[in-house]
């Protein structure tokens, strides 16, 4: 079913509304009885100072064997696999685009996992627990993962400092701030982490719209022609926000909402896709992101909480 290997499309990522993968079975040889894989979860490592917080939301395993590609899947899982001994293994952490569990994807900005796994008929190995005897080496498996190498960190935000990078816009009746005191119950509590941003709204004040660069002459510089730009965040929200982008022309600027995102009782990580929209912007001089949202009713005190925000391209 995905006997190919995946390419990255500029304006296009392979959707999926139903998770269900069949193998390719082109391994050469007789082998009828398949090993198994385990793969619980996949975390990653970043380097915080350059590369923000290591928060993820990776729900997804590609996994390819010696280079043929086998199949998707949910995590946790386990899965059949018709090879034996030491047999390579590469695994493409996979999101769920804009947080559509219809759009699953390798994120393309995450690395690959690869490692030699001694698979053994009717047996399973567990990638996150197991380990590989080498001799006298013993080499543990590990399911994590890093940023790749040439990547720009473009904005990095986590309301740790107290000069924020997110400002009103005119038509904001309220601005954004940090929870407060430090490592408010609230907050994305981490051990790089005791604050985040919070924007609340009221009878008033019910309208909040938020952006990088505010009164600046100068925002972001993004590669167009089909390049990937990502905006990644931690969010927690009782009343519905959008996240976009404003592209600054040499005589108005637009702005261009992106996803809506409703509410999550709970700390909930997305990988938002600019792709797409900063791509067809061809008179853009640059951009800037943006967070707003106006209250609904019914809801009596609208608190939405942001925080590791990251806008991410490929060095150019």
């Amino acid at each position: 079913m995905f006997c190919k290997k995946l390419r990255f499309s500029v304006l296009l990522f392979v959707s999926f509304s139903a998770f269900i993968f069949i193998s390719c079975n082109k391994f050469k040889g007789d082998q009828t009885v398949p090993a198994y894989i385990r793969i619980d979860s996949i975390s990653i490592y970043t380097n915080y100072e350059e590369q923000g917080a290591p928060t993820h939301n990776i729900t997804d395993a590609w996994v390819y064997i010696n280079n043929e590609a086998i199949g998707a899947y949910e995590l946790p899982a386990v899965f059949p696999v018709l090879a034996k001994g030491l047999t390579e293994v590469r695994v493409d952490p996979g999101i769920k685009l804009n947080g559509i569990a219809a759009l699953r994807t390798p994120y393309p900005f995450y690395a690959s996992i690869i490692q030699d796994v001694e698979l053994i008929e009717g047996e399973e190995v567990n990638l996150n627990t197991d380990t590989l005897f080498k001799g006298s080496e013993v080499i543990p498996y590990t399911m994590t993962t890093t940023y790749y190498d040439n990547l720009v960190f473009v904005w990095i935000e986590d309301f740790e400092d107290p000069s924020l990078s997110l400002d009103s816009t005119s038509k904001s009746l309220i601005d954004i701030r940090r929870t407060e005191p430090a490592n408010n119950p609230e907050a994305f509590l981490a051990n790089y982490s005791k604050y985040s941003g919070l924007m609340t709204l009221t009878e008033e004040k019910y309208l909040i719209d938020v952006a990088t660069n505010v009164g600046n002459d100068e925002g972001f510089v993004l590669p167009k022609v089909g390049e990937f730009v990502f905006l990644e965040f931690d969010y927690k929200n009782n009343n519905y926000f959008t996240c976009g982008f404003y592209a600054r022309e040499l005589s108005q600027i637009i702005q261009h909402p992106v996803v809506n995102m409703n509410t999550s009782s709970e700390w909930n990580k997305i990988y938002v896709n600019l792709s797409p929209g900063v791509s067809a912007q061809i008179g853009a001089i640059d951009f800037n992101i943006f967070f707003g949202s106006i209250k609904e009713s019914g809801v009596d005190e609208p608190r939405i909480l942001i925080d590791n925000v990251k806008l991410i391209h490929r060095i150019q």
